[in-house]
């Protein structure tokens, strides 16, 4: 058993798209039994679908509840397109949702209408780097044209400008073998982007980040209800890559990087 675990993508509530993926209290239990039966001091950073379908901040008003009643849990926040034309307001905001238990702030451009570019984004980007804050994005959210052509130049410019944002790539549903060789290259040049390892399934893809980059770029995220609650964990737990390794993945990154924010 590992000393513990930090699962970074978990998504709570009812899915106005599809009630199968719908998470409510009684799923959320089982999964955290799951994880109790397979490592030490699960801990599960949430994501609310009414805050990515309806309101992000009267969605994560109500996951704060949630996250506060359990020891267990911590919170992402969905970034409100409100702060577009307040951009000033958000510095107090992101202190507000960080005394919530709040320790991820997740990016949905495309979702909620926004530019995420350095130049547009310029003042929220302030703050995150600011305060060391980790920032979600998913690869679907900045695919062009909805065909997998990622801009991963948005990418490597948020990286080299904003060099003390933990970056995070989430890859949804598109980061496939394809996209290996954008990886490799995004790595090399950015020390502070990130993989959540969720959907990394194909061939060796761990073993071959691991080996050519070392296991510190590399961070658990189990993308339920979407996959599973055992595939996303027993992939890093099967891995052909040492005990060390496979403990900086499941928690020990994680754990450097939330120590290492600012408020």
């Amino acid at each position: 058993m590992v000393n513990n675990i930090i699962d970074c993508n978990f998504w709570f509530g009812t899915n106005y798209l599809s009630q199968e993926l719908s998470v409510d209290t009684e799923k959320l239990n089982a999964y955290s039994g799951y994880l109790n039966t397979n490592v030490k001091n699960p801990l599960i950073a949430v994501s609310s679908y009414f805050s990515l379908y309806s309101d992000p901040v009267d969605g994560d008003n109500m996951l704060a509840d949630l996250i506060n009643s359990r020891k267990s849990l911590i919170g992402s926040l969905i970034f409100p397109n409100y702060f577009i034309s307040r951009e000033n307001d958000f510095d107090k905001y992101l202190k507000k949702k960080y005394s919530e238990k709040f320790k991820f702030c997740r990016l949905y451009p495309k979702t909620h209408k926004y530019l995420i570019d350095c130049g547009a984004f310029k003042k929220i980007y302030f703050f995150l780097n600011k305060y060391c804050f980790p920032t979600i994005i998913n690869l679907d959210e900045i695919d062009v044209t909805g065909n997998k052509a990622i801009d991963w130049q948005l990418l490597s410019d948020i990286s080299r400008q904003h060099p003390d944002i933990p970056i995070i790539i989430d890859g949804g549903n598109s980061k496939e073998l394809m996209f290996n060789g954008y990886f490799y290259q995004l790595l090399e040049r950015s020390e502070n982007i990130y993989l959540e390892t969720h959907n990394l399934l194909a061939f060796d893809q761990i073993e071959d980040l691991t080996e050519k980059f070392g296991s510190k770029k590399l961070i658990f995220g189990s993308y339920f209800p979407f996959y599973p609650e055992y595939l996303s964990y027993e992939r890093i737990k099967y891995a052909r890559i040492s005990k060390d390794d496979k403990d900086n993945i499941l928690s020990g990154n994680m754990k450097t990087i939330l120590n290492n924010i600012r408020l």
